[in-house]
């Protein structure tokens, strides 16, 4: 018995990683300009997320790690292992941490207002 194999549909807010991959630079081109970024580009240095010491941010603004937790919506357990060294913050994280190290008081009342 032979099997079929159906091509997969790519659905809306898919990315088709084959088909970027094999895209020539004039494709690249073609599709900025369909999106409105023909003049933007991405330096590799904007893309770095900085490293980022979390008791030192969290002692910088004077908070207990459950003051910390409570006020970023971030789970105790999670900042006590990224404090203690048992994990290292994924870049999403890293992010945010470095958002709150330079403005916490922006975050916390967007934060606030959510």
């Amino acid at each position: 018995m032979s099997t079929i194999r159906k091509k997969a549909e790519i659905k809306p807010g898919r990315i088709d990683h084959g088909r970027v991959r094999a895209a020539t630079e004039a494709q690249i081109q073609a599709w900025k300009e369909q999106e409105g970024y023909a003049d933007y580009e991405v330096s590799a240095d904007s893309r770095a997320v900085p490293a980022v010491n979390v008791r030192k941010i969290r002692e910088q603004i004077g908070f207990t790690q459950e003051q910390f937790a409570t006020t970023f919506r971030l789970p105790l357990r999670t900042i006590q292992e990224w404090e203690q060294g048992g994990k290292e913050p994924s870049e999403a994280a890293r992010v945010l941490l470095f958002a709150i190290s330079r403005e916490p008081k922006a975050l916390e009342r967007a934060l606030r207002s959510a």
